[in-house]
């Protein structure tokens, strides 16, 4: 084997040992949608979540609003950091008429716009499980 030959045997092994798994299955993988952090979103699914108050600040409850399926159930819900990542916040949804809701508050952090994901987990009557996800910016 020539040194070039085994360089590029090596790097390839390198690469290949530095690609991590991936964390959801394909069959898992978030539901599509393309929305805009604070604006109410639609799914592919018709889960649809929104904000009633769309201007958010560190340390101040809040509200989400969520509509999924009759046939599906919540089954976790969170709040995660996505400009710096700070944990996350456990997030549980109340049923109200025909739609549930959650109230909950993020802390405060040294970005002045701090971006931050709900991460929603469904099941449908099936049994499939279906990840969403919802950006919103919070600012101070």
């Amino acid at each position: 084997m020539t040194f070039s030959q085994a360089m590029f045997f090596m790097s390839t092994l390198f690469t290949l040992a530095a690609c991590n798994p991936q964390e959801v299955s394909i069959e898992e993988q978030p539901v599509a949608a393309s929305c805009q952090p604070n604006e109410p979103c639609d799914y592919s699914n018709k889960a649809k979540i929104w904000l009633p108050e769309t201007d958010l600040s560190p340390e101040t409850p809040f509200n989400i609003n969520l509509s999924i399926p009759e046939d599906s159930v919540i089954i976790d819900a969170k709040l995660e950091g996505v400009t710096m990542y700070m944990g996350y916040i456990p997030v549980t949804f109340s049923r109200l008429a025909d739609i549930y809701q959650a109230q909950t508050m993020v802390g405060i952090c040294s970005e002045k716009n701090m971006e931050w994901k709900l991460r929603l987990q469904l099941q449908d009557s099936e049994g499939n499980t279906q990840h969403i996800n919802y950006f919103f910016i919070v600012r101070y």
